[in-house]
This record gives structure tokens, C-alpha cells and sequence, in this order.
């Protein structure tokens, strides 16, 4: 009897393997039932996710501007960017990840509107410290309470998520594992991390970065001094640059909304080149009024762009494990726009920043042929599978992962 228990549970075993095999890169079918209970247990992750993280992310961004504390933020900064890339994509499926990227990095810009709150603090006296120390104080105690809160809000995986019902959490991990695989499971090998080194695909979505965090970098650091060279006085520059802030926050968030539909290439050309226009008219033209307003209209396509591009990168790895590293190696090469910007931004070149307007421009055009460079290949690489299909049945889940986009049910999102 033992036997024949083993062997139908061996039987049963066998045959969940087998349905799981043709599940991997699949969309899978719902009945309405089922679809009532996703939308209630993605409900449930948003409120549960997105603002401890949205929190997180704040803080980061907020802390980055203490001069004192750059190379401490620097090293934080360049595991936590893409680890949150990759954490969301734990969650969530492919189709559902813009959005949510789009709302998380609204923190970004929402930071330069927070940073001016700080100023208060200058207000509040403590002890013999200057004016300016308590900034520095009650700004990192905001932080060290959310990163506090956080160890116990933050949940590792969906199979671990007890604010899900078992229904709702058998449903959400079906569906990622179809769509990405489950985070819990996946592993990164040494494999991987050649595989991932070796894909051309990857260094060319890493390049696409640096246009848009050259931008980044120009607006939050040096954004002020461009601001004075209009002729304005130091503290007016400080807080009129806060405009392309308030700007990007409500275009990062309304984007989480809107073009949702529209290939990801294009909605990436589309504000790149919007954003040349803007930074053309910031530039070369000489009216300070109308050049103020260019730059706060600036922030509409650049803020917009930033989770747009990030998101076109991780939809297309093709499993948590490759993710992972793509998003490291796409933060790594924009974080060299940082390096480059201050050099080209000087007191000895200004008012005019010819170097630095040049080398703008320069990288939005590499921008632009390497977007389209990307579609082409893309659209290219999904009609060879199209008409070349490959049964992998006998593969595990597993061993179908580690094939990560090279999974021939695997489809680029354009």
C-alpha cells in the first residue's frame, strides 16, 4: 500500500510539473472569479508595497543631496536602485510593472519639492549647533524611522505574504511564476551573470540611461547655477529650481496612468526628443523668462521618461535572476553621467555651458538610434521565434528559466 501511495503521489507530482512546464512564459487564462480575486490581492499588494517603498526610495533621494554623506549614499544608492527594479517584479506581472515604476520614481523628483520643506528645520535650535546642522540631524532621523518601519512592513516574496488569503496568494504566484518566474526559487549563478555580461541587448538598454541621468545629474546639482546665469539672485535660483520638480512629480504619476497601451519605444522616443526641445530652448535661446519655463516644462518628458525606460529594460529580461543584473549594470553606466556633468558644468563655462549643452545633445542621439536600434532587433527577434517555434515540454520550469528571454515562448515587449 505504501508503494502504491508513493507511486500516485509520484503520479500526481508528475503530472503539476508537467501543466507547470507549459506555463512558463504563458499568459494564463481566468475564469471572472478568479479575476475578482487578482484585483483584490493586487489591491492588497499596492497598499502593502508600493508606499513603504515610495518611503524608502523618498529618503534615499532626499539624502543624496548631503555633500557630506555622498560616497555613504553613493554605496547605498547603487544596491538599492535596482534592487528595487527587481523587488517589485517580485510581485507583480510583466504587464502590471510600468505603472507601479512609474508612481515609485515619482519620489525622485518629489524630493527636490521635499528638500525645500527641510529649510524649516533651520528654524528649530538645538544646543551650539549651527543653523543648518539640525537639517542634517532631523533629516536622517526621518529616514532611519522609515528604514526602522521597514523591516517590518517589507515582505520577501508573495509565499511568504500572510496579508493574502491562500487563494489569493496561490492565484498571484501562479500567474508570476507564468509570466517571470517566482523570486523565492530563482538562483544566480555564475552561468547568469556571463550570460547576462555577454548580451549585447544589455549594454545597449544600460546606454539608453545616460542621456536621461546626464539631465538628472545637470538639473539637481547644477540646475541652480543655469538658473543664476539667467540673472537671478542665488536663493531665488535655489527655489525656482524646484519647479521642474513639481512638474516631474505630477508627470511621473500622471504617465503611471496614461500611454499605457503605447510600445515602449515610442513612448521613449517620444519624450526624448521632447526633452531636446525643451533643453534647445534652455540653451540657445536668451529671454530668462521663457527660458525658466522651458526648464520647468522639462521636467514633464525627463521625469517621464526615466521610469518608462527602466521599466521597457526589466519587462524584457525574462526572469528574476536576469533582472536583477541587468537593472545593476543599467544604474552602474547611467551613475557615469554624474562623473561626466560636473566637469562640463563650470563657473569656467558658464553662462553659455557650450561643452555641456553639446554633450547633451550628443547623447540623446545615441539615445534615439539605439531606441530604434532596440525595436527593430526586438520586433525582429519575435517574429524569428514566431516562425521558428521550439518544444522545450521536457525541460523543468526550472531549467526553462535559466533561459531566461532566450525562451522560445518568450515575446520582447516593444
Amino acid at each position: 500500500m505504501d508503494n502504491l501511495g508513493k507511486k500516485e503521489r509520484g503520479s500526481q507530482s508528475s503530472l503539476r510539473d508537467q501543466k507547470d512546464k507549459y506555463d512558463v512564459n504563458k499568459v494564463i487564462a481566468l475564469t471572472t472569479e478568479e479575476e475578482s480575486i487578482i484585483k483584490k490581492a493586487r489591491r492588497k499588494i499596492d497598499i502593502r508595497i508600493l508606499p513603504i517603498m515610495y518611503l524608502l526610495y523618498l529618503s534615499g533621494a532626499m539624502d543624496r543631496s548631503n555633500v557630506g554623506a555622498a560616497m555613504v549614499n553613493g554605496l547605498v544608492e547603487s544596491g538599492f536602485t535596482p534592487g528595487m527594479i527587481t523587488y517589485l517584479g517580485y510581485w507583480y506581472t510583466r504587464e502590471e510593472l510600468g505603472p507601479r515604476m512609474s508612481v515609485m520614481f515619482s519620489a525622485l523628483p518629489a524630493s527636490g519639492i521635499v528638500n525645500l520643506l527641510y529649510g524649516a528645520f533651520v528654524l528649530i535650535r538645538v544646543g551650539n549647533l549651527a543653523p543648518y546642522q539640525p537639517i542634517f540631524i532631523f533629516g536622517g532621523m526621518i529616514t532611519f524611522i522609515v528604514a526602522i518601519a521597514s523591516i517590518f512592513v517589507i515582505k520577501d516574496y508573495p509565499e511568504r505574504a500572510k496579508f493574502l488569503t491562500s487563494t489569493e496568494q496561490s492565484l498571484v504566484i501562479k500567474r508570476i511564476n507564468a509570466s517571470q518566474g517566482s523570486a523565492e526559487k530563482s538562483r544566480i549563478t555564475i552561468r547568469t551573470i556571463l550570460g547576462t555580461i555577454l548580451d549585447w541587448k544589455v549594454w545597449v538598454f544600460a546606454l539608453l540611461n545616460l542621456s536621461r541621468s546626464y539631465i538628472l545629474y545637470v538639473m539637481g546639482f547644477v540646475g541652480p547655477s543655469i538658473i543664476k546665469s539667467f540673472g537671478f539672485s542665488s536663493a531665488t535660483s535655489t527655489f525656482l529650481s524646484s519647479l521642474v520638480s513639481i512638474t516631474g512629480t505630477v508627470s511621473a504619476i500622471a504617465f503611471a496612468f496614461l500611454f499605457q497601451s503605447t510600445p515602449y519605444f515610442i513612448r521613449v522616443l517620444t519624450l526624448d526628443i521632447l526633452s531636446v526641445g525643451c533643453f534647445a530652448v534652455v540653451a540657445y535661446t536668451r529671454n530668462k523668462v521663457l527660458r525658466l519655463v522651458f526648464i520647468s516644462i522639462l521636467g514633464i518628458p525627463l521625469y517621464a521618461a526615466i521610469p518608462t525606460a527602466m521599466s521597457w529594460m526589466s519587462v524584457n529580461a525574462g526572469s528574476t535572476q536576469k533582472r536583477a543584473l541587468k537593472s545593476a549594470l543599467f544604474v552602474m553606466i547611467g551613475s557615469v553621467a554624474g562623473i561626466i556633468s560636473p566637469y562640463l558644468f563650470t563657473t569656467a563655462t558658464a553662462p553659455e555651458y557650450t561643452s555641456g549643452y553639446a554633450f547633451a545633445f550628443g547623447l540623446y542621439g545615441v539615445s534615439v538610434v539605439l531606441t530604434l536600434l532596440l525595436a527593430f532587433s526586438l520586433n525582429r527577434m519575435n517574429k524569428n521565434k514566431d516562425m521558428n517555434p521550439q518544444d522545450v515540454s521536457h525541460l523543468s520550469p526550472e531549467e526553462q528559466r535559466a533561459m531566461h528571454d532566450y525562451h522560445p515562448n518568450f515575446r520582447y515587449m516593444l
